[in-house]
Formats: C-alpha cells, sequence, structure tokens
C-alpha cells in the first residue's frame, strides 16, 4: 500500500494553516473580555496539537511508524506536555527567557488545564483523521498497479 500524495498535501496544509492562524492571532486581538481570555489561554493548546497530529500523518510517508493514529496522538499529547513541565524553568531563568518561552507557542505559566486542551485538540484530530477522513479513498492510501 503506498500513501497517496494528496494526502500528504492536505495534512500539510492544515497543520501550515494552524501554525499561519496560531502565529498571526495568538493573543486573539479582535476579540474581547471573556473570550479574548479563553482565546489566549487555551486556543494555542488546543490548536497546535491538532495541527502536530496532522503534521505527523504528513511524515507517514516518510516514517512508516507513524501511520498508526495511536503514535502520532501519544507524540502529539507528550511533545507539549513536556514543554509544559518546563515552563517553571523558563520563569526561574533557567536558559530561556519569557521571549522565547512565548515564541515557541509554550506560553510562561504552567496549568494543568493545558493538558487537557492538548488532549482535546488531539481528540478533534483523531477523529476528523478517523471517522471523516477515512472515507475518502486517498486517505488510506491505495495499491499500485503492477
Amino acid at each position: 500500500m503506498k500513501k497517496s500524495p494528496l494526502k500528504i498535501f492536505i495534512a500539510l496544509a492544515i497543520a501550515l494553516t494552524i501554525l499561519w492562524f496560531t502565529n498571526n492571532f495568538a493573543y486573539g486581538a479582535y476579540l474581547d473580555g471573556t473570550a479574548r481570555e479563553l482565546y489566549a489561554s487555551y486556543a494555542n493548546d488546543i490548536l497546535l496539537p491538532f495541527g502536530f497530529y496532522f503534521g505527523l500523518c504528513a511524515l507517514e510517508f516518510f516514517i512508516p511508524s507513524l501511520s498508526s493514529w495511536k503514535v502520532k496522538a501519544s507524540i502529539s499529547f507528550l511533545l507539549p506536555a513536556i514543554l509544559e513541565f518546563l515552563q517553571p524553568l523558563w520563569q526561574k531563568g533557567m536558559g530561556l527567557d519569557f521571549s522565547t518561552a512565548e515564541h515557541l507557542g509554550l506560553g510562561i505559566s504552567f496549568d494543568l488545564l493545558d493538558f487537557f486542551a492538548y488532549a482535546l485538540g488531539i481528540l478533534f484530530a483523531t477523529v476528523i483523521d478517523r471517522q471523516v477522513f477515512t472515507r475518502l479513498s486517498f486517505w488510506n492510501g491505495y495499491e499500485l498497479a503492477h
């Protein structure tokens, strides 16, 4: 079974669109009040793991061990979770300043609810991958004619 180039293109488009969106609307500048607070606190924590999951979907072509949704979901959760645990180090000035941590999409404060947001983003990504996109023939791959 060979991976479809269209799957790679769509997965990369999703990942890069999420990255562009989170960089251009990082703090909910167009929102007010509670909506802005919630966006600033949790939007990136949902969107970035979602986009990262689809980035890993694009890499399946090159790294076959990523073909399992469970592997992609685990990596997509563990990476931001590890970075979340490192946030107290940012606050103590352990090699990175606050602006560097913010540019990485991490923020600078440890929040247990961020783990729920990471899981929510990955849940959305896996549902779209496994329940929606798998109905598209190119998403599952295709057999090469001999």
